[in-house]
C-alpha cells in the first residue's frame, strides 16, 4: 500500500451534467507520475480498490443496503443453477432397468415410474440430463462478451430472459428432445449468470469481505438444490406435476427482471466505459458515506493503465493468452475443473444407496439430508473463509476429500457390515464439509483474484467453461466407471487420485490471494512488478480525472 496520503484541496469542481460538487484531488508528495502512482498502489486490479486507499479510507469503505440488494439480486441466478442441477434427480423419472422395458409392461407393473415421457431410452435420458451441462459450458464461454459490451446488469437481464425461455420450453415440451432443448437453453442461462455474478460481486466487494460475498454463489446453489429437493415430495405420477417442476425457474427469471431496477451497475464497468457521473453515483449508493472522489480518481487511474494493454488490434481474448497471464490462466482452469473432478456429483450419485443401506429407503430423504448438510456447511464457510488463507484451506480441504474417497471405497467394499454402512454416511458428511470449505467456493474465487478487472469477465468465462466441461465428463462417464462390470466401487479412487494431484499442483503453483493486492499476487507467482521511478515527470490524479471527465470550476 502506498505510504503517501491523498488530501483534499479547498477548491471544489462540479460536473456540468449534474452540478454535483466534486472534490479536487492533489497528490501531496507530487514526486511520481500517475503511471508510477498506479504501480505503487497495486494498480492493475480496479476491483481491489482497497489497495489504492490509505488505511483510514479502507476501514470506512463499508457496504450499504443497496450493496446487499445488488448482491442478492445477482445471486438469484445461482438458485436457478441449483434447481436445474437437481430437478431431474428423482428416481420416478428414470430407473434404467425399468424404463428399458416395453411401455405396456411399465404401465401395468410400474405405473409410478418413468413418468417423464415413458418409453424413453437410457441414451435419451443421458442426452436430456447433460443438455443442461453442455448449454452451461457454452453460456459460460460466451458470457464475457455481453458482460463487457452491455454491462454486468444488462448481461444478467439477458440471462434472465434465457431462464424464462428455457423454463417455458421445458414445461411445454411434447417430446423428450424438446425437453432436452429447453434444458440446453436453461444451461446457457446458468453458465452465463454464474460467471457474470461472480465478476460483478468481485468488482464491488471490498477486499476484506470478498470471501464472504463470493461464497454467496455456493449458498445460492445449495439453496436451489434444497428447494427443488423439497418440491420433489409433492411430485406424483401425473404429468402436470413434473411440468410444474421444470417450469418453476420461470419465476426466478421473472423475479430477477422485476428487481433489476433496484440493482446497481458495477462502477468498475462504468469507469471502463467513461461513464464517470454514473460511476460516482454507484459508489455513493453502494457504500456507506465515504470519500467517493478519491476512489473514483483511483479507478480512473486504474483504467488508464489497463487500457494500454490492449487496443483494437489486440483484444482481451488475445491479451488473456499472452505469456503475462498464461500461468494465471492455467491455475484458474485447473481449480475450476477440480470443482467437479473432485467427485462431489459422484458422491451425490451414490448418496441414495448409501443411506438406503442404513434403512433410509426413500431417496428423497437421502437427498434432503445431503442438501441440508451442504447448505449448513456452505453458510458456515461463508462466515469463516475470510479468516483463513485460501491456499491453506484448499490444501487441507482437498487432502481430506482424497482421504474420504479412499475411505468410502473401503466402506462400500464391506457393504454388508453395519459399521461400514454407518461409516460410509460419516465419510459422506465429512467429504461434503471439506468441499464446502475448500474447492467448492474457492475455485471461482481464487481464479477471479488472479486477474486484473478488465480481464475478469473473459478469464472467468474461460475458467467457468472448464467447470462445465468437467461436469459433463463426470455426468457421462462416472456411471459407466461405477458399473460393476468396470471399476464398480473402486471408481472413487479415480477422484482421490485427481485430488492428490490437485493438492500437489496447489502446493507448487497456487499463491495465497486472501487480502493480497494484485501486485503481491503477481510477485508470489514470480512475475516481475515494475517499481516506481520518476522518469515520466510529476502528475496529479487531477490530470487524469480532468482528462476523462471535463469539469467547470465553481468560484
Amino acid at each position: 500500500m502506498a505510504s503517501r496520503e491523498l488530501c483534499h484541496q479547498d477548491t471544489a469542481i462540479a460536473s456540468p451534467s449534474t452540478g454535483e460538487g466534486y472534490v479536487h484531488l492533489r497528490d501531496e508528495a507530487r514526486t511520481h507520475s500517475l503511471q508510477q502512482h498506479r504501480r505503487l498502489t497495486s494498480s492493475q486490479s480496479m476491483s481491489q480498490l482497497d489497495s489504492m486507499l490509505v488505511e483510514e479510507q479502507l476501514k470506512s469503505l463499508k457496504p450499504s443496503r443497496v450493496f446487499d440488494i445488488t448482491v442478492a439480486i445477482a445471486l438469484l441466478g445461482a438458485i436457478q443453477f441449483g434447481w436445474l442441477m437437481s430437478e431431474l434427480n428423482y428416481k420416478q423419472y428414470h430407473i434404467k432397468q425399468v424404463c428399458q422395458l416395453p411401455v405396456p409392461v411399465i404401465d401395468k407393473k410400474f405405473p409410478d415410474y418413468c413418468v417423464l415421457f415413458r418409453g424413453h431410452s437410457h441414451h435419451e435420458w443421458v442426452m436430456t440430463t447433460t443438455a443442461w451441462v453442455v448449454g452451461g459450458g457454452i453460456g459460460a464461454l460466451g458470457s464475457g462478451l455481453p458482460a463487457d459490451v452491455m454491462g454486468r446488469k444488462k448481461g444478467l437481464a439477458l440471462n434472465a430472459f434465457l431462464m424464462i425461455a428455457g423454463a417455458i420450453v421445458q414445461a411445454a415440451s411434447g417430446t423428450i428432445y424438446v425437453l432436452a432443448l429447453g434444458r440446453f437453453v436453461s444451461g446457457i442461462a446458468s453458465g452465463g449468470t454464474i460467471n457474470i455474478s461472480n465478476v460483478l460481486i468481485s468488482e464491488i466487494t471490498p477486499l476484506n469481505m470478498r470471501g464472504f460475498f463470493l461464497t454467496g454463489l455456493q449458498v445460492g446453489i445449495s439453496f436451489g438444490v434444497l428447494l427443488v429437493t423439497t418440491v420433489h415430495y409433492g411430485m406424483t405420477s401425473e404429468a402436470f406435476t413434473w411440468r410444474i417442476l421444470v417450469g418453476a425457474p420461470l419465476l426466478i427469471g421473472v423475479l430477477q427482471l422485476v428487481l433489476l431496477p433496484w440493482m446497481e451497475e458495477s462502477p468498475v464497468w462504468l469507469v471502463a466505459k467513461n461513464k464517470l457521473t454514473l460511476a460516482h453515483t454507484a459508489l455513493v449508493k453502494l457504500y456507506l458515506p465515504h470519500d467517493s472522489d478519491v476512489i473514483l480518481a483511483a479507478m480512473v487511474a486504474a483504467h488508464t493503465d489497463e487500457a494500454s494493454e490492449f487496443s483494437a488490434s489486440r483484444r482481451r481474448w488475445t491479451v488473456l493468452f499472452t505469456n503475462k497471464y498464461r500461468k494465471q490462466l492455467g491455475i484458474a482452469c485447473v481449480l475450476c475443473a477440480m470443482q467437479q473432478l473432485c467427485g462431489i456429483n459422484a458422491i451425490m450419485y451414490y448418496s441414495a444407496s448409501i443411506f438406503n443401506s442404513i434403512g433410509i429407503h426413500d431417496p428423497r430423504y437421502a437427498n434432503t439430508i445431503v442438501a441440508v448438510a451442504r447448505m449448513h456447511d456452505i453458510v458456515f464457510a461463508a462466515k469463516v473463509l475470510d479468516r483463513f488463507n485460501r491456499r491453506t484451506l484448499l490444501l487441507y480441504g482437498m487432502f481430506i476429500m482424497a482421504l474420504c474417497g479412499g475411505s468410502l471405497v473401503l466402506c462400500l467394499c464391506h457393504g454388508n457390515d453395519t459399521l461400514a454402512q454407518y461409516g460410509a454416511v460419516g465419510v459422506l458428511v465429512v467429504f461434503v464439509s471439506a468441499y464446502c470449505l475448500s474447492i467448492g467456493p474457492m475455485s471461482w474465487m481464487v481464479a477471479n483474484e488472479l486477474f486484473p478487472d478488465y480481464l475478469n469477465a473473459r478469464a472467468g468465462a474461460f475458467g467457468t467453461f472448464f467447470t462445465w466441461a468437467s461436469n459433463f465428463f463426470v455426468s457421462v462417464y462416472f456411471p459407466q466407471m461405477a458399473d460393476p462390470g468396470h471399476l464398480g466401487n473402486y471408481a472413487f479412487l479415480v477422484f482421490s487420485g485427481l485430488l492428490v494431484a490437485a493438492v500437489v499442483f496447489t502446493y507448487v503453483f497456487v499463491p495465497e490471494t486472501n487480502r493480497k493486492t494484485y501486485n503481491e499476487i503477481q510477485q508470489a507467482l514470480g512475475i516481475d512488478v515494475p517499481s516506481p521511478t520518476d522518469e515520466h515527470g510529476a502528475a496529479t490524479l487531477d490530470d487524469v480525472y480532468d482528462k476523462h471527465h471535463p469539469v467547470t470550476v465553481i468560484p
